[in-house]
């Protein structure tokens, strides 16, 4: 239980700087996954092949994988607002020349996919230094409701990215999806180049990999850091079994068409976002541990229930209920460990906090695949039921983190 009370929800919203950014990047959210979109289905028309519509979510998600830990060091290198506002402003130049490209007929698949994993580089460069700027904008009551409205600005977005880009490029073409999401940046660079960060910053006399490797030695030397990130990748290595089988579910077990499996993913950010709303007033009166270990076991349930039914309304349920315990156990791993980061080391700390969230969900929804090729994907939500509840009685005892 916290010795300070936890904000509302909206809380951060009041402070003026915050606001602002979390607005800006909600709208630059929303032409991201845009983005994302319009390169898949243009790739579709100028191929056939499925390997190289695959090879534009490659491109999308490289960048993450190989720059991460250097985009860390940097947020703490360098002014975090410039950051941002220099790394936008590339994302924006890059949108551009790829609607510039679009409409005047020569965006090639090279183009197409060099300007995809450009774009993915600019953002997975500001990435760490958004997370670090958070605790220099709100105070540490709001820091977790801050955490939580990150989440929702990302939900809403992948929600209502990719409906309107597929409006649009019915309306009128791709093009215009890359153009909308280059003035999607101008927000971003406009608010972070109103003033530095509260902290000039911070790693002098240092290489880029020295920097690096101090960070990763705080946060692996550090017993409550190393089992935060720990748990982190745990948890969403096995809640990644929805993402791995949920079309499977949809199609074989409720047997219901693209739009169903759409109604399916939207349960899950619905979820997402009530529990952002609710999460503060239990913070209140319940512990880290006691709130993690709860929202497991209900994940669980809800999963074994999932596993079993063919009705579709049951199945909404559950996954809404999934996604509001995914996000109060991610929201309160990922803010404790925000919380006791120093400020130097809030770049690299959260970059390295991201590398554990995308390395277990990247393996989880391996396994979890290949497991279900074996035994069907009713059993495999069985089996994550099981294995989630085993996994948090034992992050308990074995990766205990105080609140």
């Amino acid at each position: 239980m916290y010795s300070y009370r936890v904000q509302g929800p909206w809380s951060p919203l009041r402070i003026r700087a915050f606001r602002a950014l979390w607005l800006a990047g909600l709208v630059s959210n929303i032409g991201t996954f845009m983005h994302i979109a319009a390169a898949a289905w243009t790739m579709t028309t100028l191929t056939d092949s499925a390997t190289l519509v695959g090879l534009v979510q490659t491109a999308w998600a490289t960048p993450g994988f190989l720059l991460a830990l250097y985009a860390g060091a940097f947020a703490d290198m360098v002014d975090r607002r410039r950051l941002i506002s220099v790394t936008s402003l590339f994302a924006l130049i890059v949108a551009a020349l790829l609607a510039f490209l679009q409409w005047s007929g020569g965006l090639t698949i090279e183009l197409l996919i060099l300007g995809t994993f450009f774009e993915s580089v600019a953002l997975t460069l500001s990435a760490p230094a958004f997370m670090a700027l958070t605790p220099e904008l709100v105070d540490e009551p709001r820091l977790p409701p801050a955490i939580g409205l990150d989440a929702v600005s990302r939900n809403i977005a992948q929600s209502v990215g990719p409906a309107i880009a597929g409006i649009i490029i019915a309306a009128i073409n791709p093009g215009a999806v890359f153009a909308l999401n280059a003035a999607s940046f101008v927000g971003i660079v406009a608010v972070a180049q109103r003033r530095g960060s509260a902290a000039r910053l911070i790693v002098h006399r240092q290489s880029l990999n020295q920097a690096i490797n101090n960070g990763i030695k705080h946060v692996v030397g550090t017993k409550q850091l190393r089992n935060l990130a720990s748990r982190l990748a745990i948890m969403l290595g096995v809640t990644s079994v929805l993402t791995s089988v949920l079309p499977l579910f949809a199609k074989q077990s409720l047997q219901v068409a693209s739009n169903g499996f759409g109604v399916l993913s939207g349960a899950l950010g619905v979820g997402s976002v009530g529990a952002v709303w609710v999460l503060p007033r239990i913070r209140t009166k319940f512990g880290t541990e006691t709130i993690t270990l709860v929202a497991a076991a209900i994940w669980s349930l809800s999963v074994a229930l999932l596993s079993a039914t063919s009705a579709m309304v049951v199945a909404v349920v559950a996954l809404f209920i999934c996604g509001a315990c995914t996000m109060a156990m991610l929201n309160i791993l990922f803010s404790t460990f925000m919380v006791q980061l120093p400020n130097e080391l809030r770049g690299r700390g959260s970059s390295l906090a991201m590398l554990m969230v995308w390395f277990g969900i990247a393996l989880g929804t391996f396994i979890w695949g290949a497991v279900a090729a074996t035994i069907g994907v009713g059993q495999v939500l069985l089996v994550a039921a099981v294995v989630n509840c085993l996994a948090a009685v034992i992050n308990r005892f074995a990766l205990r983190v105080v609140s």
